[in-house]
């Protein structure tokens, strides 16, 4: 393969193939993508106020309690009063919570590869292979530049 730069088009064309294969992903799901997201955060950063919840997930604070009531009464979460807050809860995942997000993750995971599979040479599998170093690198260098 030979190296050239990376380009403005080529940019566009990878953001918007990030972005419609990972919708792609998320459609398979019967699970609503609110609570995937809410759970993944937990999964990923422990316990949080429904406040926080609702800033990372970018959401009004009354759709936050909404989605944590569900996933509640799923039994996929819990509320912990807050030791900083005397009046405060947190939100944090049950066993089955973490269960639960283990299998999306695994079963999205399962069905990226067999799609790989499917539709892509062993060359282009093995570009793959080594893709998601430079894109977790790619994203660390968004988060921290904030363009």
């Amino acid at each position: 393969m030979t190296l050239r730069d990376f380009t403005l088009d080529d940019a566009n064309a990878l953001r918007r193939a990030i972005g419609d294969s990972t919708r792609a992903v998320r459609r398979s799901e019967t699970t609503p993508e609110g609570q995937v997201e809410t759970l993944g955060f937990l999964a990923r950063d422990g316990a949080h106020s429904i406040a926080a919840l609702a800033r990372l997930r970018r959401v009004r604070h009354q759709s936050m309690r909404v989605t944590v009531t569900d996933l509640e009464a799923q039994g996929l979460v819990e509320r912990t009063p807050d030791p900083a807050d005397a009046r405060g809860v947190l939100v944090s995942l049950t066993e089955a919570g973490r269960t639960t997000i283990d299998e999306l993750r695994l079963r999205r995971s399962a069905r990226v590869l067999a799609a790989a599979e499917r539709a892509l040479s062993a060359e282009e599998r093995a570009v793959l292979a080594h893709a998601a170093d430079a894109i977790v690198k790619l994203t660390a260098a968004l988060e921290t530049d904030g363009s």
